[in-house]
């Protein structure tokens, strides 16, 4: 039995659906039937009705709702808790970041991806009954995560990435005492070099060719020509390709150089390209007058999304499935299989160390092995 205190505070919570004009059950007094129309909770505070959505259709979870309205106004009434006010849905928490993430004026692409990954935790926390965004668990989140279609680790990572940085905005706005993903055991993504190979001459032609082929604008293809042949040349990422500004190339002379520090690793890159490739990127259009191809308007991480849509046109219209990264893969095993030094190599990857280098392309580095055999073997001659 509840103490006379609270008994004397008890405000019940009246769960009741609102059909429509059209619901054939709208005058059955079986509130909880199973047609389609909202469900909204109501109760009385001194003296005042108050009738609210519930924001679900499930009669379940407004009756759990209405449980979790009626624990924080008895609550609040003997001093134990804040008033429900103070307490968000995960809806209204959603709402709330979106809004946020819209106002930092990232890009739509970047916001949309934002947006729909949220809009999937909503969808699993309304069939599993969770209502606030307070009473998210860390069971509730490897739960979710089991039930994942995405099959590419650094997909499943990305979608990972994205709900943490929704949950730290609910803990930094007060929203959560404490964040559930805290202790989350983050995504792996195993490491394989079989996929990795450089493109054939012939291949490499191909693709460029088939970029006016592609449907786009004509800015676009001249961009993604230049950007292309960029990482072939300079092996950078397309993260650093796409965030590279017009004071990173240098000319000297006839020669022009590129001259910056990877997004990644925070490595000094500084790696001359063929002249023609430098003049080339100096035609090129682009409304932030800073970079050559950036808009500045999103982080440098989403920055190569637009581009990567424009990529993968181009690879479908060359029937050629690679990715981005090909160019920079061609641009290391084509310095290794013409004996450049794995240690120059990975200076001009920018690796943090020449382990990396050796771990993806470990398969040229026996070459340059076989090399050094010979000048040691000369030796003992």
């Amino acid at each position: 039995d509840l103490p006379p205190l609270y008994a004397q505070s008890v405000i019940e919570v009246i769960v009741y659906r609102r059909h429509s004009a059209e619901c054939p059950h709208k005058t059955s007094k079986d509130q909880k039937r199973s047609c389609d129309c909202k469900v909204w909770v109501s109760w009385n505070k001194n003296g005042t009705q108050v009738q609210k959505s519930a924001k679900t259709r499930s009669w379940n979870l407004a009756a759990e709702y209405a449980h979790q309205l009626e624990t924080q106004f008895n609550d609040a009434e003997l001093g134990r808790a804040p008033a429900p006010g103070a307490a968000k849905t995960v809806k209204d928490a959603i709402d709330l970041f979106l809004d946020a993430k819209r106002s930092e004026g990232l890009s739509p692409d970047t916001v949309y991806r934002h947006e729909q990954i949220t809009k999937l935790l909503l969808d699993f926390c309304n069939r599993e009954g969770v209502l606030f965004i307070k009473d998210l668990t860390l069971a509730h989140l490897t739960t979710w995560q089991a039930q994942w279609t995405l099959k590419a680790p650094q997909a499943r990572r990305s979608r990972q990435a994205k709900v943490r940085n929704f949950l730290k905005y609910c803990l930094s706005s007060g929203m959560i005492l404490t964040n559930p993903a805290v202790n989350w055991k983050s995504v792996k993504v195993k490491f394989s070099d079989q996929n990795i190979r450089a493109l054939e001459p012939q291949e490499y032609e191909k693709i460029l060719s088939s970029i006016e082929k592609t449907k786009m604008t004509d800015v676009n293809k001249a961009r993604i020509r230049a950007l292309m042949q960029l990482q072939r040349w300079s092996g950078l990422s397309l993260v650093d390709a796409v965030c590279l500004s017009k004071d990173e190339l240098r000319r000297e002379g006839g020669t022009f150089r590129v001259v910056t520090d990877r997004q990644k690793t925070g490595m000094f890159i500084n790696n001359i390209i063929p002249t023609s490739l430098g003049e080339e990127l100096l035609k090129i259009k682009n409304g932030n007058p800073k970079f050559f191809f950036w808009s500045g308007s999103t982080t440098a991480e989403d920055a190569p999304s637009y581009f990567q849509k424009l990529y993968r046109k181009v690879f479908r219209a060359a029937g050629i499935e690679e990715s981005s990264h090909a160019f920079r893969h061609t641009f290391a095993i084509e310095l290794l299989k013409s004996g450049v030094d794995v240690r120059s190599v990975s200076k001009a990857l920018g690796h943090s160390s020449v382990a990396i280098t050796e771990r993806f392309y470990s398969r040229w580095c026996k070459g340059q092995q076989n090399m050094l055999d010979d000048v040691l073997t000369r030796a003992w001659k």
